[in-house]
């Protein structure tokens, strides 16, 4: 028999209740459950011709009534705007059989989105001649007389060994440096800021003085981009620079899709070129857990791993079949010397006390608290992804995953989330309630700050510093040597700052590389804060400068969520070029920046990420 096909359209949208409609054929005369993904909630009341069994974060089943072919539900205030909303990993689940259950992948024969094909888009890039320059843009720049040509294996002298630094150099490259006691490339040694360098190119050679490794790094990458910009013969220049920020970060989810090692090396390879220094990586959540723990195999025996009746369901792309990964502790200690030696720190986030679906499916007898009758939605539409503070398995559970952790990660910092905490959550708890009254609370936020605080304090212990996203603010529990992540808005993290807290600005609305770049149906992308254009990135501004408290914002931290990115090319697509406007934002004094400056010098990067073979999305002129 043909696999079953299954047409899928928005049929009509009521304000912003939106109503499905599916229809299939080539139906297997057996009864037959649905089973797919979509990232909205369905109205329990709505579905037609079907019953809805099943919602779990992403994951639906519904069982048709008997002889339907076409069903229909609705899903209440929320727009569906693009292909990329549509239902995904569709598949039929037959009765059992004496093997178990049978399993068929169903054919999306069409899809309609129910919206007029968008218009044509406004240009992205003004008309500016192309300008070969460095990004992000250097403080003080200077032409000068003359070219020097870099020979393909020139010697480099300098202060100890260059090795590391020369290493990455000539990958970046396809140079041959080495280092050599009279080298046409000289690293001199300057008492200037630490980060801070000055490259000099003449025709008798080239100079780089700065105070140290990170200085240097920084100037051969400048120096990098360009010799890939014009080759071995090197229009002579004079580049004095300063980042502005000391926290310049790109964050990737591996939770929500799994991205292998070499594709996290080559993501930091690329931040390396562009200046970044912070890695955040986001390896728990509800979709999955990606850190092994050797104090509890379960979370990468179950939690790692996503499908048809695993105890963590199909999510998000879908699919019956097994899907997933983790990182072994040998690969996180190889990642984190990776970033160390191109001068990026790496900051694991364990996502806390929302978003930790996999992890309580994967440890129920710890994490479950059989009582507890309460009743809530996460903004994911799962319903049983919060840990319970009043539980000791709770706390056995995260101070073994700290112990972990601290040791895999040899940074100052752990990022601990606590973001998106439902409404509702603990209320229906006897142990929270119990709790409640033991300490005095008043409200149900104020346990997530006793949670974060012990956390807290459990990191202070080992000599780390706790970050999260602003909402480790609720509850007002959490000292003052936490940093704030602010995502919602510049304010909160603005308010944050203004209230004596270092503050990493994050705002979904400037700086979210999964937001859509524009409105077009076909673009994919989120858009519940806006679409983001490389214009817009690039505008943004951290840190006003008539702002009071500007010392306590420490830089800025460029996040892709990866609901959507479910490949490199995704990947590449989603971030490139919208990274380079980042890096400028971060690195650059707005008074030297101008957006046709920036577009002016982007066809020589967009050529350099050719060169480096990123699929990155094409800006049109």
């Amino acid at each position: 028999m043909s696999a079953p096909l299954i047409h899928t359209q928005v049929e009509r949208r009521d304000g912003e209740d939106v109503w499905f409609r599916f229809s299939l054929s080539q139906l297997p005369a057996a009864h037959w459950k649905l089973h797919f993904c979509l990232a909205r909630h369905i109205d329990p009341a709505s579905p037609e011709g079907a019953r809805l069994e099943r919602q779990s974060g992403s994951y639906k089943v519904l069982i048709p009534a008997e002889g339907q072919r076409e069903l229909r539900f609705c899903c209440r205030n929320t727009p569906i705007k693009k292909l990329s909303d549509m239902p995904r990993g569709f598949f039929l689940s037959l009765p059992e059989a004496s093997t178990g259950p049978q399993l068929m992948p169903v054919v999306l024969a069409d899809e309609d989105l129910g919206l007029p094909p968008s218009g044509p888009n406004a240009p992205d890039l003004p008309k500016v001649e192309p300008l070969a320059g460095i990004v992000p843009q250097p403080d003080q720049r200077v032409l000068l007389e003359g070219n020097f040509r870099l020979a393909e294996r020139a010697h480099v002298s300098g202060p100890g060994s260059l090795t590391t630094l020369l290493d990455h150099f000539n990958e970046l490259t396809g140079l041959a440096l080495e280092q050599d006691h009279d080298g046409e490339i000289r690293l001199l040694e300057e008492p200037l800021a630490s980060e801070a360098y000055r490259l000099t190119i003449t025709p008798e050679g080239v100079t780089i003085a700065a105070a140290g490794e990170a200085g240097w790094r920084h100037g051969l990458v400048s120096l990098a981009q360009w010799y890939l910009q014009h080759g071995e013969s090197l229009p002579c220049i004079e580049l004095v620079d300063a980042p502005r920020f000391g926290f310049r970060g790109i964050f990737l989810d591996c939770a929500r899709h799994f991205h292998t090692l070499a594709t996290l090396k080559r993501l930091l390879k690329l931040m390396s070129l562009y200046k970044f220094n912070r890695f955040h990586w986001h390896l728990t959540d509800d979709e999955g857990w990606r850190l092994e723990i050797r104090a509890f195999p379960q979370l990468t025996e179950l939690a790692a791993w996503r499908g048809h009746d695993l105890p963590v369901g199909p999510q998000l792309s879908g699919g019956p079949e097994p899907y997933g990964g983790y990182y072994t502790q040998s690969e996180v200690k190889e990642l984190v010397s990776y970033a160390s030696e191109l001068g990026i720190t790496v900051i694991p986030e364990i996502d806390i006390p929302g978003h930790c679906h996999a992890a309580i499916k994967a440890l129920p007898e710890l994490l479950v608290e059989e009582a507890d009758r309460s009743r809530y939605r996460s903004v994911q539409y799962f319903d049983d992804n919060v840990l319970n503070p009043a539980l000791p398995g709770t706390y056995r559970f995260l101070e073994a995953v700290i112990d972990e952790v601290c040791e895999l990660f040899p940074g100052p910092q752990i990022h601990m989330g606590g973001d998106e905490v439902p409404t509702g959550v603990w209320t229906g708890s006897p142990a929270c309630q119990q709790l409640m009254q033991q300490e005095g609370y008043q409200d149900c936020r104020e346990l997530q700050g006793h949670l974060l605080r012990h956390c807290q304090q459990y990191l202070a212990g080992k000599g780390k510093r706790m970050l999260g996203w602003e909402e480790i603010l609720h509850g007002d529990k959490v000292s003052r040597d936490a940093t704030i992540f602010a995502w919602t808005s510049f304010q909160a993290g603005l308010d944050a700052a203004a209230a004596g807290y270092p503050v990493v600005m994050a705002p979904a609305q400037h700086l979210y590389l999964d937001l859509a770049w524009n409105q077009d149906i076909h673009e994919p992308g989120l858009y519940w804060a806006g679409t983001l254009n490389l214009e817009q990135v690039y505008a943004c501004d951290p840190a006003p400068a008539d702002f009071h408290a500007n010392d306590n914002i420490l830089g800025v931290l460029s996040p892709l969520w990866s609901e959507l990115v479910t490949s490199r090319d995704r990947l590449d697509y989603m971030m490139f070029p919208r990274m380079l406007a980042t890096a400028e934002v971060a690195w650059s004094d707005p008074a030297h920046k101008a957006w046709e400056h920036f577009a002016a010098r982007l066809p020589g990067q967009l050529q350099i990420l050719d060169q480096l073979q990123v699929g990155y999305r094409v800006p049109q002129k």
